[in-house]
């Protein structure tokens, strides 16, 4: 107990300027909150799966990338300029094949894509796609399906009644066994995926769609030129490079448009 008055009130100082300071400290948390996530959108949830937020030219806000989700939009730089200024996009239907964090998916709805449908393999970039979309404000659409790993082809979880006008991927590139899950984004052996996309376009691609794919595989885009040719389809390469002068495996990736030839 104190029994000088002089110390009461020096105590009594203390304890009212000790009160200032914590509500001072606590009027700023909210600003250096911002400070330490600058990097990040303000608005954006703690979710446990994000490893990382990442910036494209095609918008202001960046994306999401969570655990296992491919990422690397060298890949697409041509195909995303293409759907930037391609006027056609706009009041089409569109199914992306191995959307990933959703990028080339959310370009098409950006662009004015009707509806959107993408699908994946992994059930982390089902995810991812769908967080993005609803981070953008552009999840109203766009719906994204998961493909079991029991049958992973391409059309395996799309309709015989759904038909696209444009049907888009930037799908795994390299003639290789994938033995975890992230590695389905980059390996697809025998090219049973690529395969599978060809024998399903008769059903799925509506009269005069199109095809638009991005591959960074010399081998890849050589089965493609092939099977287009079983098939019967236009193959057009959009792209100056000439493939011979290639590496096996380059960046950016290679855009090549399909079509069936006009009745």
């Amino acid at each position: 107990m104190l029994k000088n008055p002089q110390s009461k009130i020096v105590a009594v100082a203390l304890l009212v300027l000790c009160s200032v300071i914590v509500q001072f400290n606590f009027s700023l948390i909210p600003f250096s909150g911002k400070l330490a996530k600058k990097n990040e959108p303000s608005s954006a949830p703690n979710h446990s799966e994000i490893r990382a937020w990442k910036s494209v030219e095609d918008f202001e806000q960046e994306l999401a990338v969570f655990k296992t989700v491919f990422w690397d939009p060298r890949d697409t730089e041509s195909l995303r300029k293409l759907i930037r200024e391609d006027e056609s996009i706009a009041g089409t239907s569109i199914l992306e094949i191995g959307t990933g964090s959703g990028l080339i998916s959310l370009c098409c709805l950006k662009a004015g894509a009707k509806r959107v449908i993408a699908t994946d393999v992994n059930a982390n970039a089902v995810e991812n796609a769908k967080f993005n979309a609803s981070h953008l404000g552009l999840e109203s659409t766009f719906e994204v399906r998961q493909v079991p790993l029991s049958n992973s082809s391409a059309f395996s979880v799309i309709q015989d009644s759904e038909k696209f006008d444009l049907i888009i991927s930037n799908p795994p590139w390299v003639n290789r066994t994938p033995n975890t899950i992230d590695e389905y984004a980059l390996y697809d052996q025998n090219f049973d995926l690529l395969k599978s996309l060809f024998a399903g376009l008769k059903i799925h691609l509506k009269p005069k769609g199109r095809v638009l794919l991005a591959y960074g595989c010399v081998d890849a885009i050589k089965t493609i030129q092939k099977l287009s040719d079983e098939y019967g389809l236009q193959y057009t390469k959009i792209d100056p490079r000439i493939l011979d002068r290639l590496p096996e495996e380059f960046l950016p990736g290679m855009m090549v448009q399909l079509q069936f030839p006009a009745e």
